[in-house]
């Protein structure tokens, strides 16, 4: 890979870490059941701002400090077991448990939910969920006549 120094100039580099790739991929699979959508976004998004600080040598950065609290925070619930197969150069996640799992059997179908779901719901919700768009929709055909 080439890359941009902190400095201004280009270095090719080679960075292979496989036990590091293991690992991150089976706390990616323990945090993809004890993290909602949200947390796991956010986080995400944040990702390439902490790896930008780190690389620099900010690590005692005051943002910094704010990042590594937040990714604390976000780990608080992350706990769990996770099952991988290697296989050629692949690594698969196979199966994976947590104490505070967000997945819930009985309510992860929308069909036998013993009441966790009702289809009527989902009405008032997309009629909310769709409002701003609506608006703006109707801002734009107001504007072309």
């Amino acid at each position: 890979m080439v890359e941009s120094r902190f400095v201004g100039m280009k270095n090719r580099g080679v960075y292979e870490t496989p036990g590091g790739t293991i690992l991150h991929i089976a706390h990616r699979a323990i945090e993809s059941i004890t993290l909602n959508r949200g947390v796991i976004n956010l986080k995400d998004s944040l990702m390439p701002r902490f790896a930008q600080l780190t690389y620099d040598g900010f690590w005692f950065s005051p943002e910094m400090e704010i990042l590594i609290d937040m990714v604390k925070k976000t780990q608080e619930p992350v706990n769990g077991t996770a099952r991988l197969e290697l296989y050629k150069g692949n690594c698969t996640v196979t199966g994976r448990k947590s104490p505070n799992s967000l997945y819930v059997e009985d309510i992860a179908t929308m069909e036998a939910d013993h009441g966790a779901y009702d289809p009527k719901d989902a009405v008032g919700f997309i009629k909310l969920h769709a409002l701003p768009l609506r608006i703006h929709a109707g801002l734009k055909e107001n504007s072309k006549n």
